[in-house]
């Protein structure tokens, strides 16, 4: 079985990441689980019915093919853990399923609510013999782990080679005046919109500064607002990336050293 610590990943988690086989059994095993649960709810709700001893001897039958312990026993995952990997890749129940959940059967049906739990013990079966998979979910969650330290590692990388590095604002080039813009922008620079400083970490850039690239005001209108940009010694961009994107980032830079008020003015912070 899997450590819950190591499903912290699961958040993360697409289908891209997992084999074909990995989905394929994880969908008979959601199938399983979803016919067991809607044989064991009409189960509660018609014991009491005139059908009553007939429900009894289904539902012990139901006890002895437990969709749980199979499900953790194929997947060799505890069962949380399995549930959080369907969250995790919204996978839906089969057509097999979803009849059978559209479909309104009365207590007395026998006919009906037999065949459902033949479908149930076709699915069980068909989990229980499944074949061992060529890549185990352990695996997936190590490479997965892999893949993130490598990414937190280019993040790392990319903060201690910048020499500044802000959070800023797109503002209209007009906020600047003549020589302002003279000032802060290059002579060739076409864009009608431009970076304001807002805060960041290590040297504070100047309060101003053109784009990283030319936005028109149709691209504008549906870009980020905000950027976290990244500037080497001559305050040339290295890497420039919407604020709405960059969560790993700012948890590795972790609190402000420097900020800007809205007169311009610079506060540093101890």
């Amino acid at each position: 079985m899997l450590s819950i610590v190591a499903f912290t990943l699961f958040s993360s988690l697409t289908a891209e990441d997992f084999t074909a086989q990995q989905i394929r059994l994880l969908q008979v095993a959601l199938d399983t689980e979803q016919l067991s649960q809607q044989l064991t709810e009409a189960y509660h709700h018609c014991q009491h019915s005139e059908s009553a001893i007939q429900w009894s001897s289904l539902y012990q039958e139901l006890e002895s093919f437990p969709a749980v312990s199979v499900i953790e026993q194929t997947l060799a995952l505890p069962i949380a853990s399995y549930r959080d990997f369907i969250r995790s890749i919204a996978l839906k129940p089969s057509s097999t399923v979803f009849k059978w959940q559209d479909r309104s059967l009365a207590c007395d049906d026998d006919d009906g609510w037999e065949q459902l739990f033949r479908d149930y013990r076709e699915a069980y079966f068909a989990l229980e013999l499944s074949p061992p998979l060529d890549q185990s979910f352990a695996d997936t969650l190590a490479l997965r782990q892999q893949g993130q330290d490598l990414q937190q590692q280019r993040y790392q990388q990319l903060i201690a080679s910048s020499n500044s590095i802000a959070i800023v604002n797109i503002v209209h080039k007009s906020q600047l005046s003549a020589i302002q813009q003279a000032n802060y922008l290059h002579l060739d620079y076409q864009s009608d919109y431009i970076f304001r400083s807002q805060k960041g970490w290590k040297h504070y850039p100047p309060l101003f500064l053109g784009m990283h690239r030319y936005l028109s005001a149709s691209e504008l209108a549906e870009s980020n607002q905000q950027w976290l940009i990244f500037l080497d010694h001559q305050q040339h961009f290295i890497h420039a990336v919407p604020l709405s994107e960059a969560k790993s980032y700012l948890e590795l830079l972790g609190t402000e050293h420097w900020s800007f008020d809205r007169h311009g003015n610079l506060n540093r912070k101890p």
